[in-house]
C-alpha cells in the first residue's frame, strides 16, 4: 500500500474507454472485502458501471470546475450516525488506494450531485443517505509516483517529537488527500499511540468543510492504518482517554504494536 500511497494523486482527465470486465470483477471483490471503520454503522458502496448516469446531471458553467467526467464511479451511502463520515472517509480511501494498485485513477467528488437528484437515480437503502462519490476510470497519463506534494510541515500535523521509526507512516498521513487540500489532520504522539485530531488551519474554510473534513479524518486514518500495516505493525484504532492539546477536536486513536 506504500507504493499506492507514494502514486495516488486525483486524476481528472481518463481515457475513452471503460475498465476491463476482469479488473471490475478486482473492483467488486474490493468494495466486498474492504475493512470499515465502524462496523456498526449501516452503508453502501453503490459501483456506478455506467458513468453517464453521473455525469448527464451535470449543467451549468461551473461544472467544467467543479466536476470530473469519468467513464465510471462509487457512490456511497450511510446512515447518519456519529462517526458516519469518517467511516466512509476510511473505507473509500482503501478502495481508491487498491484501485490504485491496479493502475485505475480516482478522485473524490464532494458536490457533484444533490441528495434529491441522487436518490431519484439510484436506489438508497432506507434508512441511509447518499454522502459522496469517487471518479474512476483509466487515466489519461498513466500512474506514477508523486515526487513533491503541496503540504504543510510536518511542524503543523505532529504535536512534540516522534521517534523516527514512525517517520514513513506519519508522511503517509501527510500525503492523503483532503478537500481543497485543507489538510485538517493533528497528531499527538506519545511512544506507540497516535492520537488523532481534526484542526481546520484555514479559518474561512472551516465551517464551509466542516463536514467534509469529516470524511477527510477517515481519509488520512486510513492512510496512516495502511501503511503501519505493511510495516509490520498491528493496530488498534479506538477512542481513548487522551491529553486535549487545545482547539482541534479529537477524532480517534491508532495505537501501533508489534
Amino acid at each position: 500500500m506504500l507504493q499506492a500511497i507514494n502514486s495516488r494523486k486525483s486524476i481528472r482527465k481518463y481515457k475513452d474507454e471503460k475498465v476491463s470486465p476482469a479488473q471490475f470483477e478486482k473492483i467488486k471483490t474490493i468494495i466486498k472485502n474492504v475493512k470499515p471503520l465502524f462496523e456498526n454503522i449501516p452503508m453502501e458502496v453503490i459501483l456506478i458501471e455506467d458513468g453517464k448516469k453521473i455525469t448527464d446531471t451535470y449543467t451549468g458553467l461551473m461544472s467544467k470546475y467543479t466536476k470530473v467526467d469519468a467513464p465510471h464511479y462509487l457512490a456511497f451511502t450511510s446512515e447518519i450516525q456519529e462517526g458516519h463520515l469518517e467511516n466512509i472517509g476510511f473505507i473509500g480511501e482503501e478502495i481508491v488506494l487498491r484501485l490504485t494498485q491496479l493502475g485505475i485513477g480516482t478522485c473524490w467528488l464532494g458536490s457533484a450531485i444533490k441528495q434529491e437528484l441522487f436518490k431519484s437515480l439510484f436506489n438508497v437503502k432506507e434508512k441511509q443517505n447518499y454522502i459522496i462519490l469517487i471518479a474512476f476510470g483509466n487515466p489519461a497519463t498513466e500512474l506514477k509516483p508523486v515526487p513533491s506534494r503541496k503540504r504543510f510541515d510536518k511542524s503543523k500535523v505532529v504535536n512534540g517529537a516522534y521517534d523516527n521509526k514512525y517517520e514513513v507512516i506519519v508522511q503517509s498521513l501527510i500525503d492523503a488527500p483532503s478537500a481543497i487540500n485543507s489538510q485538517p489532520w493533528k497528531l499527538l504522539i506519545k511512544d506507540n499511540k497516535f492520537d488523532l485530531f481534526l484542526e481546520n488551519k484555514n479559518i474561512l474554510t472551516k465551517k464551509i468543510l466542516k463536514d467534509t473534513n469529516r470524511i477527510d479524518m477517515g481519509i488520512g486514518l486510513s492512510h496512516l492504518y495502511s501503511s503501519a500495516i505493511e510495516l509490520g505493525y498491528e493496530v488498534e484504532l479506538k477512542k481513548t482517554s487522551h491529553n486535549d492539546i487545545g482547539s482541534p477536536q479529537y477524532i480517534i486513536s491508532a495505537i501501533l504494536n508489534k
